[in-house]
C-alpha cells in the first residue's frame, strides 16, 4: 500500500516537458489540439487551454498545458522549442487569451449607482466599458501600472498612470 501511495505521489508532482520531439500542436475544428508522444503511446487532447505561468512577463516561456478539465498536462518551458508553424500557433492562441489593450487617454469617466461607465482612447482605437465595483476592478499589477477588468472580462492596461496626460489622471486619481 506504501508503495502504490509513492508512485502515485510520484506521478502527481512530475512535470512533463512539452517541446518538439513529444508534443504536436494543431487547430482542430477552431480549437487548439495537441498530440502528446509519451512512453512509446500517443495520447490525443481534442482541445487543449494555454495558461501564462509567473511571471506573466515572461510571454513565451513557461506555458502551461491543460485539457477540457482544467488539469495540467504538461509544461511549455519556451515556445521557441517548437518549429516555426508551431511556435506561430501558440504565440497567436495566447495573444487572443491575453488580449489587452493599452489605455492612452480616458476622455470621460462617469459613476452612478456602483457602476462606472469609461469612454477611452486605447491603442486599438476608441473603447467604452463598465466597471462594477471601480476599486476592485482596477487592479495594482505594479507600482504605476493598472490593469482594468470590465464587467464583461475584458482587459484594459496602463502601463505608467504617471504617463497619462493630466486630464486624464485627474479623472483616475480617485481610484489610485
Amino acid at each position: 500500500m506504501e508503495k502504490t501511495n509513492e508512485i502515485m505521489l510520484e506521478r502527481a508532482a512530475r512535470i512533463i516537458k512539452l517541446d518538439k520531439t513529444n508534443a504536436s500542436f494543431e487547430m482542430k475544428n477552431s480549437f487548439l489540439a495537441l498530440v502528446l508522444r509519451e512512453d512509446g503511446e500517443e495520447k490525443r487532447y481534442d482541445r487543449v487551454y494555454l495558461h501564462r505561468a509567473f511571471p506573466h512577463e515572461l510571454l513565451w516561456e513557461y506555458i502551461s498545458v491543460s485539457d477540457g478539465e482544467n488539469k495540467e498536462i504538461g509544461l511549455i518551458y519556451n515556445i521557441e522549442d517548437f518549429d516555426g508553424e508551431i511556435a506561430a500557433l501558440l504565440k497567436t492562441e495566447l495573444e487572443r487569451k491575453y488580449y489587452c489593450p493599452t489605455i492612452k487617454e480616458i476622455s470621460n469617466l462617469k459613476e452612478r449607482y456602483g457602476f462606472s461607465y469609461w469612454k477611452v482612447t486605447t491603442d486599438e482605437g476608441d473603447v467604452s466599458f463598465t466597471l462594477h465595483d471601480t476599486f476592485r476592478s482596477i487592479i495594482h499589477a505594479e507600482e504605476k501600472r493598472l490593469v482594468i477588468l470590465d464587467v464583461d472580462g475584458n482587459r484594459f492596461e496602463i502601463p505608467n498612470v504617471d504617463g497619462l496626460d493630466r486630464k486624464s489622471y485627474k479623472k483616475i486619481e480617485l481610484y489610485l
